[in-house]
């Protein structure tokens, strides 16, 4: 004589977590890595090859470490008032490196963001790049090691190819630029809702303030479903970062600062569309053949809220962090950050390396068949790793049609949500119409 009620809800529970959903290897996940491993491999030996052809030109300083490092020199100097002002930072720019460009690369972050690069500014730019880049694949290193407790351990070396694989990733370290650090303070952030450390997620997101587009918009959804704790987290951290970057800069460096965001709405000067991965790219790239490009910034604010509204639909007030559903919609929130980002080049993508490790391990750990949802997704995977495609796109000054499987991929883990949303509704609702004390 047993329970019917236990066992029912034993067995449901166990259709929704199998004991060891990759014992054995399934054949389906040998053929996916024989086509998927290679390809990862030949992606990643391009990467390095294309950078080791870039080397002279990055130790001349053509890339956007440049920017970094004569910000944290004018600081070094004592000039912080005149940190953003364009002519000083060309100055600075000219002095080392032995670069000639006929473009500016401005510095326009928060100047906290400058502090662990005040030291690095003592040494040679060469120097300086090699430690940055170091420093950055040990913060890579990190923000995998993070997520790694809520990944399949039978998986983890293919998500670490594939994070190093990954163009983005590939083009942050060369182009010495900040978006791994942006990666790892999402995983962080991730971690903490999951352990519901809500005041030090919204911490985690004031310190991602440099590049505010990939903080506003996740911080808008705690805020929505009442995580007062992260919203006074993110406004104390914000606070007292504010009061350093005032510290260091002034307040007229800070109104200079302003006068450089100003610019960004229109394109031209740093500000080129047809190379970033999100909606504003592709809307500019469809809308360009037609000559209709001024109504880029217009029909990407509208689809920009439009997503963002998707996404609240699918995070609903009730969610739970602790379920793996909370795992999909966070990774879903990262892509529809990636999306609605009015400024996000090749680099910025880096952050994208949480939703994918996400969503595939879902899918390796699943017991059954492929539906088409999860092919779907996998096309997308090796499409996206094709070596040297992104490279292509990038002469050709067609980056942003790299972003097409963005839409696709937030719709793919849209449906994830809402087919494992509705199963777990149907579980429940069974479980509740067997009386309690029935048994066999």
């Amino acid at each position: 004589m047993y329970n019917a009620r236990l066992f029912f809800t034993t067995t449901s529970k166990e259709s929704f977590h199998p004991i060891n959903p990759t014992a054995g290897a399934p054949q389906r996940h040998r053929l996916f890595k024989l086509v998927f491993v290679p390809l990862l491999a030949f992606s990643l030996f391009g990467q390095c090859a294309v950078v080791w052809t870039q080397l002279d030109d990055i130790r001349a300083g053509y890339f956007d470490f440049v920017l970094y490092y004569s910000a944290a020199k004018i600081l070094n100097d004592g000039n912080g008032t005149h940190l953003f002002d364009l002519d000083v930072q060309r100055d600075y720019q000219k002095n080392f490196g032995g670069g000639y460009r006929d473009w500016d690369l401005p510095f326009n972050h928060a100047p906290y963001e400058l502090l662990p690069l005040l030291p690095l500014a003592k040494f040679s730019f060469p120097v300086a790049h090699a430690l940055w880049t170091a420093i950055n694949i040990l913060l890579l290193a990190i923000a995998l090691f993070r997520l790694f407790p809520f990944l399949q351990t039978s998986h983890r070396s293919l998500f670490v190819l594939m994070a190093l694989a990954f163009f983005p990733t590939i083009t942050a370290l060369k182009m010495g630029q900040d978006s791994v650090i942006t990666t790892l303070l999402l995983a962080e952030t991730f971690v903490s809702l999951k352990h519901k450390r809500y005041a030090i997620a919204g911490g985690l997101l004031a310190l991602a303030l440099y590049k505010p587009q990939f903080v506003l918009p996740l911080l808008g959804i705690l805020f929505i479903h009442g995580r007062w704790t992260s919203l006074f987290g993110f406004v104390s951290a914000g606070l007292l970062l504010a009061a350093i970057s005032l510290a260091m800069v002034g307040l007229d460096g800070l109104m200079g600062l302003i006068t450089l965001w100003l610019p960004m709405i229109n394109r031209g000067h740093v500000v080129w569309p047809e190379l970033m991965m999100n909606l504003r790219g592709l809307i500019y790239m469809v809308l360009h053949p037609a000559g209709l490009t001024e109504a880029t910034n217009v029909l990407t604010l509208g689809s920009s809220v439009a997503t963002y509204a998707a996404m609240l639909q699918l995070w609903p007030r009730s969610a739970e962090e602790k379920n793996e559903l909370f795992d999909l919609r966070f990774a879903a929130a990262v892509v529809m950050t990636a999306l609605v980002s009015f400024h996000s080049y090749s680099y910025d993508g880096t952050l994208l390396v949480i939703p994918l490790v996400i969503m595939l391990n879902q899918i390796l750990k699943a017991p059954g068949p492929y539906p088409v949802r999860h092919r779907v997704f996998l096309a997308l995977m090796i499409a996206w790793f094709v070596p040297l495609v992104p490279n292509v796109l990038l002469h050709a000054a067609l980056l942003a049609w790299w972003a097409l499987p963005l839409p696709i991929f937030f719709a793919v883990i849209a449906i994830e949500i809402l087919r494992r949303s509705a199963e777990r509704r149907s579980v429940i609702k069974t479980e509740d119409s067997i009386p309690v004390a029935c048994q066999i």
